[in-house]
């Protein structure tokens, strides 16, 4: 089977670079926004992988500046983060990043947002299982620190683990959506997960059980 090319400069390349959005990711969330209601004013958001900043932005916009938006990156944003947005450029899952997290929510999270990747190596089921890894290590993030009744949304490249892993995650969340946004590049294989209605119950597994090699 041949190999869909990679197009960078497609329909929403030239549309996020006309309104202003640093990365063309940013339809993805608005979609998954407009369909699942994230984003209320006074709400406390915590985004994973944010850089360069196009979910940030959406949320800024969508927020109208009341309430509490976290970003955290390896990386450095491409945007001017609003009164209302803190970010750090670190990894989320040192102790250090995560209470610097919870400092910031001392009431709890109301969504955790995770667009995080792997380093791509090309090497398919390599990527898939490190994608599975990061998903491990931020729902356990989000059942420590959401509130009772948020939710959780995660980026996934899809292989054998994505049904174990929504097998997990459904115990812990009245509702469990996969979806695939309009925005996603043709050559992508990414999905989102979304849940919704956290229980207020903890993962059974220790953090400490698996490790992604390479996070960002």
């Amino acid at each position: 089977m041949a190999k869909r090319s990679f197009v960078r400069k497609d329909r929403f390349y030239f549309k996020a670079k006309k309104e202003g959005y640093p990365a063309r990711s940013a339809y993805k969330l608005i979609e998954l926004d407009d369909r699942f209601k994230i984003f209320k004013p006074g709400r406390v958001i915590i985004d994973l992988g944010c850089a360069p900043g196009g979910w940030l932005k959406v949320a800024q916009e969508r927020m109208a500046g009341k309430g509490t938006l976290v970003g955290v990156d390896l990386l450095p944003l491409a945007m001017v983060p609003n009164e209302v947005t803190h970010f750090r450029q670190d990894d989320f899952t040192k102790p250090e990043t995560q209470k610097w997290i919870r400092g910031l929510a001392p009431h709890g999270i109301d969504w955790v947002l995770s667009d995080m990747s792997p380093n791509i190596s090309g090497v398919k089921f390599r990527d898939e299982y490190q994608s599975y890894e990061l998903c491990r290590l931020a729902f356990h993030f989000a059942c420590e620190n959401l509130k009772r009744g948020g939710g959780f949304l995660f980026k996934i490249f899809p292989g054998p683990e994505l049904e174990i892993l929504r097998r997990e995650v459904k115990v812990h969340f009245e509702k469990v959506v996969t979806v695939v946004p309009e925005a996603t590049r043709q050559s992508s294989t990414e999905v989102y997960v979304v849940l919704n209605g956290f229980k207020g119950k903890l993962p059974e597994y220790p953090l400490d059980t698996f490790h992604a090699s390479s996070r960002t």
